[in-house]
């Protein structure tokens, strides 16, 4: 259930332009408790509304680290939540790097979800390909 990889993961290291994804997919009992969850995590950042490739993007953001969430249904019927971390910060060029932030953001949404007793069933992490930076 954790995600603990600190090193680039793309074919070439992330620029300062880019940010690096990180999903979450969270099956649990109940997905409301998990919403309200995070969204107690990231009550302090601002809201945010942007295009990725032609694609609106919203979620809330602290400005180095991008947090959007939707509910979906997988490929059985199970309802999901899916959550995906957009990160920033070269490594070798900023501290905390990008797969520092990553790292924190995935061990403080799973350390949150433990102490408010909320039932999860399972996450699966994926890392996606690194983005434009739209900000």
């Amino acid at each position: 259930m954790r995600w603990n990889k600190q090193v680039d993961w793309g074919p070439r290291p992330l620029t300062a332009d880019q940010w690096a994804p990180l999903r979450a997919q969270i099956a649990a009992e109940d997905l409301d408790e998990v919403e309200e969850a995070l969204e107690e995590l990231t009550g302090f950042m601002e809201y945010f509304r942007t295009d990725v490739v032609g694609t609106p993007l919203v979620g809330v953001t602290d400005g180095q680290l991008s947090v959007v969430h939707r509910r979906h249904t997988d490929t059985w019927g199970r309802d999901l939540l899916e959550v995906t971390f957009y990160a920033a910060g070269p490594v070798g060029q900023v501290e905390p790097h990008a797969f520092d932030r990553l790292a924190k953001a995935a061990a403080a949404l799973v350390d949150h979800l433990a102490a408010e007793g909320i039932v999860v069933e399972r996450i699966d992490w994926t890392q996606q390909p690194y983005i434009g930076r739209p900000f």
